[in-house]
């Protein structure tokens, strides 16, 4: 039933391409820390650690790893020169096209591990702040270490339910980053169990997207930007959610994605990414803009 699930949202030519990368281990992938060092620079450094490194077909400040051992015995690692993140996610944040040095108030509301708030935090080159949030203590902490060992004194981390309100935040965030809890059928490649959840289970889902979505909404300001993604292909957690959202809220809409040169040009503001296509995780990303 899974597999006739996943055919129905990519279509039949891109099933088998998937099934493929499905089943296939995926590579070690890392963001460079700007802030910290280059990519030529943080190359030479790897393969001094007997490391290969090779840059990212399409994201710049991206490397495919190999022969690391344990990654966080390195040097490099240990010193914050990069962190582990899939091409896609780190897009996500890319979409946002966040301009360096200003002084923009961010909210990551379903943060952990927290790659998606480094990545902003580096395109920002340490400027303005961002709030991390997680609804667990523990995974909190974790993003709140991992800003600490990159050397991001612009994030904190917070422990925080993404349902529940929180007054002082309405109409105050330059950009809400939501990328909400999901089905996970675009990362079976790394969490292989995913294979065996409950179907029928997942049809709640799209109730708790919808009602993240609405409410991390009221943070942004007039004006300002909200990324809705998941890592997942099931379009009633992906476009059916934007579809209920625009109808509560025409205060905002859908703008084009920029994205790097292999990609089609979108206009939709809206992009799934699907494994076997571009070397990621299957991937949904979404732009929306508060008018003004």
């Amino acid at each position: 039933p899974l597999i006739d699930l996943l055919k129905s949202y990519v279509g039949k030519t891109r099933i088998q391409p998937m099934l493929k990368a499905n089943n296939e281990a995926p590579k070690t992938v890392v963001q460079v820390n700007t802030l910290k060092t280059t990519t030529e620079e943080l190359i030479r450094q790897l393969v001094s650690e007997h490391v290969e490194a090779a840059p990212y077909e399409w994201l710049p400040d991206c490397l495919v790893l190999s022969g690391t051992g344990n990654l966080e015995q390195l040097p490099s690692f240990q010193a914050g020169l990069y962190y582990v993140q899939d091409p896609a996610a780190r897009l996500s944040v890319w979409c946002a096209q966040l301009p360096k040095g200003e002084n923009l108030r961010v909210l990551d509301c379903c943060a952990a591990p927290g790659g998606k708030s480094f990545a902003a935090a580096i395109a920002m080159g340490g400027a303005g702040e961002i709030t991390s949030c997680d609804v667990h203590a523990h995974k909190a902490k974790l993003i709140a270490n991992g800003a600490k060992r990159l050397g991001l004194p612009n994030i904190t981390a917070r422990q925080f339910d993404a349902t529940e309100r929180t007054p002082d935040w309405v109409e105050v965030m330059d950009v809400v980053i939501a990328d909400v809890p999901c089905s996970g059928y675009g990362i079976i490649r790394k969490k292989p169990d995913i294979r065996y959840k409950n179907i029928q289970e997942m049809a709640a889902l799209p109730k708790l997207q919808l009602q993240i979505l609405k409410n991390q909404a009221d943070y942004v300001k007039k004006g300002g930007l909200l990324l809705y993604s998941t890592c997942t292909l099931v379009r009633g957690e992906n476009e059916g959610v934007l579809e209920q959202f625009l109808a509560a809220r025409p205060d905002f809409s859908l703008e084009p994605l920029s994205l790097p040169e292999k990609f089609p040009r979108n206009e939709s503001g809206m992009l799934a990414l699907v494994p076997g296509e571009y070397d990621t995780d299957g991937f949904f990303i979404s732009r929306l803009r508060r008018k003004e």
